[in-house]
């Protein structure tokens, strides 16, 4: 079967209309019914197989040494105190240009 010529100006529209048509339809299941009854009675095991997922979770953790602790806490302290004043001296900077431009 030959191709039939299609002009320019109806090129993207015939492309589409052809992807249209090779598009499958999704398959259709029909919804299942929850059973609440089930649902309710396995609450208390999902809810006790999380938790025990967790502590199994918090074994395999590296937990850091009392020193690396320590160094962390200091470089985090020092790192927040550092930018603080930074923050600082640029605040105390704009507040001084503003209330030149005021007064001007």
């Amino acid at each position: 079967m030959a191709k039939r010529k299609v002009s320019r100006k109806y090129r993207k529209k015939a492309m589409m209309e052809r992807q249209l048509q090779e598009r499958k339809a999704p398959p259709s299941q029909p919804r299942k019914k929850i059973n609440w009854k089930q649902f309710i009675k396995g609450i208390p095991s999902r809810v006790a197989g999380f938790f025990r997922d967790v502590v199994h979770e918090l074994k395999r953790v590296t937990w850091p040494t009392k020193k690396a602790l320590i160094n962390y806490t200091i470089v985090v302290v020092v790192t927040i105190i550092f930018f603080a004043v930074i923050l600082g001296a640029f605040d105390l900077g704009f507040v001084q240009i503003v209330d030149l431009l005021v007064k001007i």
